[in-house]
């Protein structure tokens, strides 16, 4: 495991490789004068975890909590659960993957943030989220495997062939967890007929999670916020404002 970092007022953020796969770590103020356990937000993707950090500040959240962005070996094949029609003409067809990728996360680079550093592993403790497929996998993530306790799906690619059919017809591994969701209020108007239909399939997502999830109150378990602009609009704003609602949520589940 190489291990270089830098620090900035806010944290520390280390460069790494757990399992053979490049990781960006941030490690909140602090945490090295006290002995106190972090929850931990693990990402699908790589993210601009600098410019992620200060959007989350400038809104008010406590990043009390470890954050760590795994990059995959391929965004189109280890965050798509199964194969199907390539995205763009002349691509290679996505190879579903994501069981794999999945197993490694919770098998290998879960277990090496258990042991390195503290931690607190319980699933109510310990996040999944990501953006585009990266969301996708996120989402996927929750009906595989009962490690996460919360998921995020941000701008989540769940247009993808027969992703929603696949929810209705499982169920997730634990009904005690968290989801939250968003959107840009313009990403269905793409022009690729399969794409378009994210904002259906989103609200169709957020429907089945009202049925399959536990908790008296479900708005504090199943969140859809809408965002201005399409796919690409924000990004760092986008997920500052879902680790507000994951940092609520590690406090309330």
């Amino acid at each position: 495991m190489a291990d270089t970092g830098r620090t900035q007022r806010k944290g520390t953020i280390r460069e790494m490789k757990i399992a053979d796969l490049p990781c960006r770590l941030f490690v909140p103020a602090g945490y090295d004068d006290t002995d106190a356990r972090c929850p931990v937000v693990y990402v699908n993707g790589e993210i601009p975890i600098e410019e992620v950090v200060n959007e989350a500040e400038k809104a008010g959240v406590s990043m009390n909590f470890l954050l760590l962005s795994v990059q995959p070996e391929s965004w189109n094949d280890d965050f798509t659960p199964w194969s199907a029609q390539p995205f763009r003409k002349g691509e290679t067809a996505p190879a579903g993957r994501a069981d794999g990728y999945l197993r490694r996360l919770t098998g290998e680079i879960k277990p090496y943030m258990d042991t390195h550093y503290r931690t607190m592993p319980e699933a109510r403790h310990t996040a999944l989220i990501g953006y585009s497929l990266g969301g996708l996998a996120a989402l996927y993530a929750i009906y595989r495997t009962d490690v996460f306790g919360i998921a995020g799906s941000l701008s989540g690619s769940l247009w993808y062939d027969d992703f929603c059919e696949y929810m209705e017809k499982n169920a997730p591994r634990s009904t005690d967890i968290g989801v939250y969701l968003s959107l840009g209020r313009k990403e269905s108007r793409s022009k690729d007929p399969r794409m378009a239909k994210v904002a259906a399939c989103t609200e169709r997502a957020q429907e089945l999670l009202l049925r399959q999830i536990d908790g008296a109150a479900l708005e504090d378990r199943v969140c859809l916020e809408w965002n201005d602009g399409g796919h690409f609009h924000e990004i760092p704003r986008r997920f500052a404002k879902a680790l507000a609602w994951v940092s609520s949520a590690f406090a309330r589940l």
